[in-house]
């Protein structure tokens, strides 16, 4: 059962959510660190679904009969705001297609609910990408001076 090409699949995206999540606390904590209180706690409402997923998918392989199989790449932390929205927009652009090929392959396995659990948790990605595209359009339209000042408390970023 080893063979069985669901396992890589979900071991794949275990390993890109395990390294996401790593970053993005490591992210707020750098983020908090600089006084940007308001922005630590909207990327920590972004990033809340992440251990659900990672749980929701080991759970799907273990059900399965597979075995968590995946290392964690490097991670790409950022020392200034505008760093961290980047590396973390870099992040969150490569889960998107990572997402949208495991998709494809469960649904070419004929695993419509490996490929619906992973659609849902692509919905939740799709979102956090959605306002790390805002959060640099503002950061680009108002200079970091602005935008910081905007962020240092919880009333000043938009956590939901």
């Amino acid at each position: 059962m080893t063979d069985n090409p669901i396992f890589t699949i979900l071991s794949r995206l275990l390993s890109g959510l395990w390294r996401g999540s790593i970053q993005h606390q490591t992210h707020i904590a750098v983020i908090e660190a600089q006084g940007l209180q308001g922005l630590a706690d909207a990327m920590r409402v972004r990033t809340a679904d992440e251990p659900i997923a990672i749980r929701a998918l080991l759970n799907r392989l273990v059900d399965l009969g597979g075995t968590p199989a995946f290392t964690i790449e490097a991670l790409t932390i950022g020392a200034t705001v505008r760093e961290i929205l980047d590396n973390d927009m870099g992040l969150q652009r490569h889960a998107r297609a990572k997402f949208n090929v495991a998709a494809e392959a469960a649904a070419a396995a004929h695993d419509a609910t490996t490929r619906n659990l992973i659609e849902k948790i692509l919905a939740d990605e799709e979102q956090h990408l959605s306002w790390l595209e805002t959060e640099i359009a503002l950061y680009e339209k108002l200079g970091e001076s602005l935008y910081c000042a905007g962020r240092l408390s919880a009333g000043g970023a938009r956590a939901a």
